[in-house]
């Protein structure tokens, strides 16, 4: 409210050169982070604002309705972009490990790495199997073509014969609904 009502800086970046704190730092403060002593001290000299701390702490461990939806709508969209960024990786690994000897890669993480995906998965799917809504939007957003692909996939990965098997007889591709 204080940034909007002022003149004295054109931006961000000028009000904390001015206020003697990082560009970063006062970013933070902007999206809900909470300032130290010394900071908030520079933040009050600064913009001639008094704050209540005792009343700002309950407050702030009380977030509001409003306050909730936006940082769950946040980490959404951030649980999505990071999901996309990870199915990028093995592309790109693939693309820079051309020409490397195979012993100067870092395949042993690979398993872990299955493992953390699985793991966020199950915990993603935990909390859509009791929502009826969310189950059925999942229904209509992911294709069971996939989710079976990658069921016989990861069920054939245990026994070498399975995946032999698997491998001759499957002639879908992944995506390809």
């Amino acid at each position: 409210m204080w940034f909007a009502n002022q003149s004295e800086y054109k931006n961000l970046h000028e009000a904390a050169a001015g206020i003697g704190i990082s560009f970063n730092t006062l970013r933070g403060y902007f999206s809900g982070k909470r300032p130290n002593d010394k900071n908030l001290k520079l933040l009050i000299d600064a913009t001639g604002v008094e704050l209540n701390l005792a009343h700002q702490a309950a407050k702030s461990s009380r977030p509001n309705l409003k306050t909730k939806i936006y940082a769950t709508r946040l980490l959404d969209e951030l649980q999505s972009d990071l999901a996309r960024c990870l199915a990028s990786f093995p592309a790109i690994q693939t693309t820079l490990s051309e020409g490397v000897p195979r012993e100067k890669l870092s395949t042993p993480r690979k398993g872990q790495q299955i493992q953390n995906l699985m793991d966020a998965l199950q915990k993603n799917l935990d909390a859509i199997i009791n929502d009826p809504e969310t189950l059925q939007l999942v229904r209509k957003t992911v294709s069971g073509s996939d989710a079976g692909y990658l069921s016989g996939l990861l069920g054939a990965i245990f026994d070498d014969r399975r995946l032999q098997t698997w491998r001759q007889m499957t002639t879908y591709k992944y995506g390809s609904k």
